[in-house]
């Protein structure tokens, strides 16, 4: 049994692909609100005993351009290189974790060898507190409160407020002005479910987005636990 053993890992030998070590698989960096690009590094070497080469990329979001430090594609054993990310920060409005994957020669379209994580974090400049307000069918309509701060060194004022759907009235209240603000929603009757979309539009200069949605919504209440349903007959 011993020879049938050797000759069977030594067939097993070549199906373990060389690969390359990185420092760090995942990393987080926080931006300006201002910042319209970030460069991230991801430092590798091979230290395998067979040359590694980079084949392709690929990435989930369109806002990250991947490269290789001097272009260099075929890493011997023992050498060093980078991966560089430039990502476009318009196209990142908010906190989010973005993936680049790395194929090796020989990886299969579904099984890169490496998958690079950058969390991005993007301080929030115009925050709403909640972001949707809900009511049950059969609620009385009753106001409810959506309050908006603005985390910003300048002041930042509410300039409009828009829907396309007259079932849900708004009120914009000041606190104190370019800083605070209350937005009073009303649903004018929650006999029906429905749903609609305010859109808070600002005056910010430093905010990726201009405009913040806030959902509004008149449900089907939900079933209890206890309720039991009815038997068949």
């Amino acid at each position: 049994m011993r020879a049938p053993l050797i000759c069977w890992i030594a067939c097993c030998l070549p199906l373990v692909a060389s690969t390359l070590k990185f420092e760090e698989s995942k990393k987080e960096i926080t931006v300006a609100n201002d910042q319209k690009s970030a460069t991230v590094d991801f430092p590798f070497k091979n230290e395998s005993t067979g040359d590694v080469v980079i084949e392709k990329n690929a990435s989930d979001c369109p806002c990250a351009a991947v490269g290789v430090k001097d272009s260099k594609l075929i890493y011997k054993p023992g050498e060093s290189g980078t991966i560089r990310i430039v990502f476009n920060l318009g196209k990142v409005p908010e906190t989010a974790e973005k993936l680049v994957s790395i194929y090796l020669k020989g990886d299969s379209e579904d099984r890169p060898s490496i998958k690079l994580t950058t969390r991005i974090i993007v301080p929030v400049v115009v925050e709403l507190e909640p972001r949707s307000v809900t009511w049950d069918v059969g609620d009385k309509p009753e106001p409810k409160t959506v309050k908006v701060t603005m985390n910003d060194s300048e002041p930042v004022k509410i300039i409009s407020m828009t829907s396309p759907d007259p079932n849900f009235k708004q009120e914009l209240k000041t606190i104190e002005d370019g800083k605070k603000y209350e937005v009073i929603i009303t649903p004018t009757s929650t006999k029906e479910a429905g749903m609609a979309v305010l859109q808070v539009e600002t005056d910010s200069k430093s905010d990726n987005r201009r405009s913040h949605p806030v959902f509004m919504l008149v449900r089907q209440p939900p079933s209890k636990p206890d309720q039991a349903a009815p038997a068949k007959k």
